[in-house]
């Protein structure tokens, strides 16, 4: 074997050395600056739900565009009381109303209730977080209504 054609294949040994520390570097750096999920594997049951909850909403009724604040108590059952302040095109309402997960897969998805005073309610399909520590709702099922919004586990 001659020097050139030793020389030639240490060059070729070398590159692909020199890619596969850069991609070790770089994996390391990647896994230095990702956070880790703190969402917990399991079933997400109603109990889940238990405590206090304040939820925003924003968007169209049947009577006109409103946005809201909604703070909610829920039991191990998924029922609850709700404090809602709303404003809108129909008029502010401020009072006591009913919040209840109506249904709730292991999945997290499922439906939820709120009322908004005599004769008034809306049907949310709500997706709870996998850390239980918050859930979108969208309401998808009532004419005339169009809201959508996020409750935060206090």
């Amino acid at each position: 074997m001659s020097f050139q054609n030793a020389e030639t294949q240490v060059r070729w040994y070398r590159h692909p050395l020199r890619m596969a520390l850069l991609a070790v570097i770089m994996l390391s750096a990647i896994a230095l600056f990702v956070k880790p999920s703190k969402a917990t594997i399991g079933v997400i049951s109603k109990a889940d739900l238990y405590g206090n909850w304040q939820a925003t909403y924003v968007g169209f009724t049947g009577c006109g565009q409103a946005s809201g604040l909604v703070d909610i108590s829920l039991n191990g059952t998924g029922m609850g009381t709700a404090t809602l302040q709303s404003h809108g095109q129909c008029g502010d309402v401020t009072g006591p109303q009913t919040f209840n997960i109506i249904s709730l897969n292991s999945n997290g998805s499922g439906t939820a209730g709120l009322t908004c005073g005599t004769g008034c309610g809306w049907t949310f399909a709500i997706q709870v977080a996998p850390d239980r520590s918050s859930f979108n709702m969208v309401d998808v099922t009532d004419p005339g209504n169009f809201l959508e919004g996020t409750a935060i586990h206090q």
